[in-house]
């Protein structure tokens, strides 16, 4: 039932935009073809309007041990939210998630919520939570934090995506408890800093020296991470590195880091 409600939703909008294209008789290939484009218009609108629940920030770059949070944040986009839950996945061979901290988004009115989920599992790599108001008939359409994860970076170097999924087919619900169309943002993270040669957690003049010396064979030094020396991602450590590496540091217009993926 309450799928088929929440179809209904959704269908609502494109079947007023079809209505209003069969209404001006469009009945020519010119004027089918704009029909065509019309409705295609009001379904991407329909899409922009849904409400969305992102991970934010969208990409972080940390050293190995660090420990960082990211934040779960809803945004209604006019919806009235009762209800919010989700499923996080992440690389648990990467990360590990040491604490799950509750937002003030469905309280953000002084409302009471119960708290239904609230767990980790490191094990599967993932996190679930579940929250909804109560004492209270209506929802709130503010876009806040639902919640504040907070992750230790457990491996040298990697790419983790932190995906954001339903709890149980469900991610917002309105004071019906009906499911609300929502758009989802995942993020990720990188274990290691690209250019932070000396494994320091930045990226400074220090590493320029470090680099330098190491490239052209200066005796006792090292650096720690062969991806982070690696800055114009051609497969080798050599020169153009170094020169790349300073041109970053000074802010010289043009030149990025580019560590290989992986």
């Amino acid at each position: 039932m309450k799928e088929k409600k929440e179809e209904e939703r959704r269908k609502k909008g494109v079947e007023n935009c079809t209505r209003s294209v069969e209404g001006a008789g469009v009945r020519t290939g010119t004027g089918l073809i704009i029909a065509a484009i019309a409705l295609t218009l009001c379904v991407f609108a329909q899409s922009a309007l849904a409400a969305q629940i992102s991970v934010e920030p969208a990409y972080l770059e940390v050293p190995p041990g660090e420990n960082f949070t990211v934040d779960i944040i809803v945004y209604p986009e006019g919806s009235e939210v009762y209800g919010a839950s989700y499923t996080l996945y992440f690389n648990n061979t990467l990360l590990n998630a040491t604490g799950l901290t509750q937002g003030t988004f469905l309280s953000q009115d002084g409302a009471e919520t119960y708290l239904w989920v609230d767990e980790i599992n490191n094990t599967l790599g993932k996190v679930e939570y579940a929250e909804s108001r109560k004492k209270t008939t209506s929802g709130v359409n503010t876009s806040g934090v639902l919640t504040t994860i907070t992750f230790q970076a457990i491996a040298e170097r990697g790419l983790s995506g932190l995906h954001l999924s339903d709890l149980e087919g469900v991610i917002l619900s309105d004071p019906d408890g009906y499911p609300i169309l929502t758009n989802v943002s995942n993020g990720s993270v990188r274990i290691g800093m690209c250019g932070d040669v000396d494994g320091n957690g930045k990226v400074d003049s220090m590493d320029y020296v470090t680099l330098r010396a190491y490239v052209v064979g200066a005796p006792g030094w090292t650096i720690t991470s062969e991806w982070a020396a690696d800055v114009d991602c051609n497969t080798k450590i050599d020169s153009m590195d170094y020169v790349t590496l300073r041109a970053y540091i000074v802010g010289a217009p043009g030149w990025g880091l580019n560590c290989c993926c992986g």
